[in-house]
């Protein structure tokens, strides 16, 4: 039997040749060494499969049937490794995979719903699974093989995770237009004295970052409704005096909605984006996330 170890490419390579040629001085100089170098390898390819592999013909050498029939395998093996070897190409409309993004209500509603239209336009075979991962570890999430992208605050990455900035949020807030406040200047006093709805990831919360800046200062605020489902909001807000402190790329997606600069200083956060080492090189993830990176920039 054959010795995978002591049979390598280049042999290979050179039988492919002497197929073609069926001359070992031809086949020499195709493969530019000499004929004594080529028919060494002829050698070591007779040794190698048994066989005589080509016999002595009045015009040259003529193959074995064992070597036609290994000549096809050959041909296959040296094209498949070719292919290996070729860079990949990326055809987005014959892509087919299957994308599991971990991201909150907030980055489904601003950054993944584009994502998914401008995938259907561009790669209609591919497959989105939006999860939430709210009060979850995100490197456990990877490391279980649950999600392939991450859209999450700064909070939820750790520095050895693949990451890449997507961009900072800002607080505003939102109220209906047709609030008693929406066309006047918001000062400390009155933002204290309005009833407000919060957005709550966990639910039932009724402090966050608005609460930790007004209590640096001495103060709070009324927080009348704690909510965790975004889609709840704009009703809300439409038709009642409600105000809502939101992230404001949220609230930008709002309809019917007057927005105002708080008046107090609100820390914000930073959005980015996640991957593991998996699909790092893989050029149809690191497609995605150029698309994602876009969207960002259109």
């Amino acid at each position: 039997m054959t010795n995978l170890r002591k049979l390598d490419l280049n042999l290979l390579k050179a039988f492919v040749v002497l197929l073609d040629e069926c001359n070992v001085s031809r086949a020499a100089h195709r493969l530019s060494i000499t004929q004594p170098a080529m028919s060494g390898i002829l050698n070591r390819l007779r040794e190698s499969f048994n066989d005589p592999l080509f016999v002595r013909v009045q015009h040259g050498m003529q193959p074995t049937d064992r070597a036609i029939e290994l000549g096809k395998i050959a041909r296959q093996i040296l094209t498949d490794i070719n292919s290996m070897l070729q860079p990949p190409i990326l055809e987005p409309e014959n892509l087919a995979m299957t994308l599991r993004i971990g991201a909150t209500d907030y980055v489904q509603a601003i950054i993944a719903v584009q994502l998914i239209l401008k995938l259907r336009r561009l790669a209609p075979n591919v497959q989105v699974a939006l999860l939430p991962v709210q009060g979850q570890n995100i490197k456990t999430l990877f490391e279980q093989n649950k999600i392939d992208l991450a859209l999450v605050s700064q909070n939820n990455l750790t520095p050895d995770m693949h990451q890449q900035k997507l961009f900072d949020e800002r607080y505003i807030c939102a109220m209906s237009k047709a609030h008693p406040m929406a066309n006047k200047k918001l000062t400390t006093e009155t933002f204290c004295e309005l009833p407000f709805a919060m957005f709550s990831y966990n639910g039932g919360e009724f402090s966050g970052a608005t609460d930790i800046a007004l209590q640096k200062l001495g103060l709070k605020r009324k927080v009348m409704v704690s909510l965790n489902n975004i889609l709840l909001l704009p009703s809300l807000l439409q038709e009642s005096d409600l105000v809502a402190v939101l992230p404001e790329r949220l609230a930008k997606t709002l309809s019917n909605v007057h927005l105002q600069t708080p008046p107090i200083e609100i820390d914000g956060f930073t959005m980015l984006m996640s991957w593991h080492e998996r699909t790092h090189h893989d050029i149809a993830h690191a497609w995605v996330r150029e698309l994602v990176k876009g969207l960002i920039c259109e």
